[in-house]
């Protein structure tokens, strides 16, 4: 290669390695800047020096007709990369990119399975700089580059030592890649040279090129255009779009999968705030009083002592741990250590605050609002200004007033989000059913939602129009009854009204000739609690409210046929349903469609098809409501009861009949009895058969039910028609012993007695 041409090896996201690269530029003053990168992004280039860019950022690539087809280039403020773009920016030089373009890399016969965005060296078997740290005492090759590079700040000289090892170890180390991503490299490498001869012919000075440090010594090489020309020929294209979006410290972090992160991004951002502020900031006392300083704010701010004096301590301590390591300066090992010794006294637990909001870092990146982006990004980026929503990775929750015009904007916009799969936001509490003026959510954003807004554009330009445009997809997609109900509510939540209403005419529609009476019995109680509490958005009321009863028309059809020959788990999920349901015609308060369940009921107590449990529901329902005289409740408990009936049966129609509450036979002494008479008639193998429902029965009940009815039982031992029965058994050798036992099993321990 021409010797105007000057290659700058570094590491990726690097602090040292920029601060080295900086003062390399200074004193070269190239005519032109080249930079590892896809070129198909060099419009986005010049934003780089907009005021309200904020790293981390991130070049989100992704294919236009299949959005989810997507990668990022993330960079740090400490990222070489980076500073190489502002540097050129700020003086007026060419800047451009010249790896392989994205249109290549995402074309679907080069797709890696590993990250495009790896360096090659972290596809090696190992780090090929092990092998130089071995030599030099280093721990690893991570802790070799970080002393020889990283923590040096600006050292211009440091780029013929780089490429030398490089040179050395690439000759050395082979390549553990599959052959499409051997290829794959050739062909980056070969891009790249090609690029670089274009910039030597159009300039006529100095041409800086900054690259990942191990593709130097490939870069170095003369090989024939020709050659590389041919190496490209055949590679496959797709249309491909670019944005600058927010991204994330955690990110950029290896320890996030990110084949290119580093081990300790918020501590390379701590020593970049050092480089730049010139040698006086980088001398090791200042350096390491900076760094404790931070350790000190953050764990007095989460409740943990952090005197001034530790402060002090922790300083001495690095400062002499660095000079007993022979380390110029402390590194973020004799930092962790001064910091565990002085001012954690020892404790892991306050140290890895430490280490997830400083030693990782939380920050999120932002965005100018010059830059031009993705129609949903640029609505959603909106959006949050107005509302004051702003996105971060650490998890917060906020409370929101739907009374209030922001707390209703707010909660709007994240529902609109949650249907597009954007999930931002996480609802932890919608107040239960009376709560539909008050949301907790939980906030959390992190890049990979960027890709979801792209996949999203199929719907729509706005986040309105598209999650509107997503329900009705969804809607065309789904052919449960429950979802088509769970997508009406969600539209309802998001305020699309004209997409509710499309969809609830859907629903109605699938209800005529649906088979599924589970889904129709869980469809109906959220419509009807939005109905009867109301809420803060906007609602077709007659529509709903003609869709909640068409379907409780259409159970009412149904139950009958739908509740025979269930098995285990289809049959609690009818139980679960059904009680669902009732409760919601309850509110529902149609006077109709109420007499008409009742009647429903009325025939699965003793319909010989009904499965046990749903026939216990069935009676418990019409005796809360005293439906049937007390006569016909007694023969219809006594019959269920009866020692004709298989136990599983029997004990599958009680659990069915008590439900979770205990309030039926502690209150009524005619049910409590004949429970504890038959209870007490059953044979030891009839008993152990029902043992796990009558386990399952009572668990269901509170522990302060559970302490009632322990103290009603051993009252019943003296004193109640159980009281001569009770007072025999406690006679048979071993009950005493066994007794314990028991009542562990039905949960009602010793321990909970009063």
């Amino acid at each position: 290669m021409d010797e105007r041409l000057h290659l700058f090896g570094i590491r990726h996201h690097g602090p040292g390695s920029a601060a080295s690269l900086l003062a390399a530029l200074e004193a070269l003053q190239p005519e032109a800047v080249l930079i590892e990168g896809p070129p198909d992004a060099d419009a986005l280039i010049q934003y780089a020096a907009a005021p309200g860019m904020k790293p981390p950022l991130a070049l989100l690539a992704y294919q236009a007709d299949e959005p989810k087809n997507a990668s990022f280039y993330p960079l740090a403020a400490f990222s070489p990369e980076w500073q190489a773009m502002r540097w050129a920016l700020a003086r007026n030089r060419p800047v451009r990119f010249i790896d392989w373009p994205a249109s290549m890399s995402l074309a679907p016969m080069d797709r890696p399975a590993e990250d495009a965005d790896a360096p090659v060296a972290e596809r090696f078997r190992g780090d090929p700089l092990d092998q130089l740290a071995e030599a030099s005492g280093h721990a690893d090759g991570e802790a070799l580059w970080n002393a020889l590079v990283e923590s040096r700040g600006a050292a211009a000289d440091v780029f013929a030592a780089i490429e030398a090892a490089m040179t050395a170890l690439r000759a050395e180390s082979e390549v553990v890649t599959s052959p499409a991503g051997t290829l794959r490299e050739a062909r980056r490498e070969a891009h790249m040279r090609l690029e670089l001869r274009k910039a030597l012919k159009a300039q006529d000075g100095a041409v800086a090129a900054v690259v990942g440090a191990w593709h130097v010594p490939a870069l170095r090489r003369n090989v024939p255009a020709a050659e590389d020309r041919a190496t490209l020929k055949d590679a496959a294209r797709v249309k491909v779009e670019f944005s600058w979006v927010p991204w994330t410290e955690t990110r950029l972090a290896a320890s996030s999968g990110y084949g290119a992160g580093v081990l300790s991004p918020g501590w390379y951002g701590h020593l970049w705030q050092l480089y730049e502020g010139g040698p006086a900031q980088a001398v090791p006392e200042a350096f390491a009083a900076t760094w404790q300083s931070k350790v000190a704010t953050l764990l007095r701010e989460e409740g943990h002592p952090a005197a001034t004096a530790s402060v002090i301590e922790a300083v001495r301590l690095a400062l002499a741990l660095a000079a007993l390591r022979g380390q110029p300066m402390p590194g973020l090992v004799e930092m962790r250590d001064a910091t565990l010794a002085a001012l954690c006294h020892g404790d892991e637990t306050p140290y890895q605050l430490v280490e997830r909001h400083l030693v990782i870092g939380q920050a999120v990146g932002a965005v100018d609002e010059s830059v031009p982006q993705m129609p949903l990004a640029a609505d959603l980026a909106a959006s949050q200004r107005r509302l004051r929503l702003k996105p971060e990775e650490l998890p917060q929750d906020i409370a929101l007033d739907l009374r209030s015009d922001a707390g209703f904007a707010k909660s709007v916009l994240l529902h609109r989000l949650d249907l597009l799969g954007v999930a931002w936001g996480k609802l932890v509490d919608a107040g239960a059913g009376r709560g539909t003026f008050r949301e907790i959510w939980r906030l959390s954003w992190v890049p990979e939602l960027s890709v979801k807004l792209a996949e999203a554009l199929i719907h729509g330009v706005t986040i309105e129009q598209a999650a509107g445009g997503a329900a009705l997809a969804r809607m065309g997609e789904t052919a449960s009854i429950a979802g088509l109900a769970d997508t009406v509510r969600r539209c309802l939540l998001a305020d699309l009204g004209e997409a509710a209403e499309r969809c609830i005419a859907l629903l109605q529609a699938a209800a005529v000739n649906a088979a599924d009476i589970v889904g129709l019995l869980r469809a109906v109680p959220p419509l009807v609690s939005i109905l009867r509490y109301g809420t803060a958005r906007k609602m077709p009321k007659e529509a709903l409210s003609a869709l909640a009863t068409a379907l409780a028309v259409e159970v009412n059809a149904g139950i009958g046929l739908a509740c025979g020959g269930l098995d285990d788990k289809t049959s609690g999920e009818m139980l679960d349903a059904m009680a669902e349901f009732d409760q919601a015609l309850l509110l529902l308060d149609d006077a109709h469609l109420s007499e008409e369940w009742h009647r429903r009921l009325e025939a699965l107590v003793d319909a010989p098809s009904v499965v046990p449990p749903v026939a216990g529901l069935a009676l418990r329902r019409l005796y809360d409501r005293r439906l049937l005289p007390e006569a016909a409740i007694a023969a219809a408990f006594a019959r269920s009861l009866s020692p004709t009936r298989p136990p599983k049966d029997v004990g599958s129609w009680l659990q069915g009949f008590l439900g979770s509450n205990a309030d039926v036979i502690l209150h009524d002494a005619a049910l409590f009895g004949l429970i504890d008479a038959w209870l007490a008639e059953q044979r030891e193998e009839d008993f152990t058969e029902i043992l796990p429902m009558l386990r399952r029965g009572f668990g269901g009940f509170g522990a302060a039910e559970r302490k009632r009815l322990l103290a009603q039982v051993d009252k019943g031992r003296t004193t109640g028609p159980a009281a001569q029965s009770a007072a025999v058994s406690a006679e048979v050798p071993g009950f005493a012993a066994a007794l314990p036992l028991l009542l562990q099993i039905l949960g009602l321990n010793e321990e909970a007695a009063p």
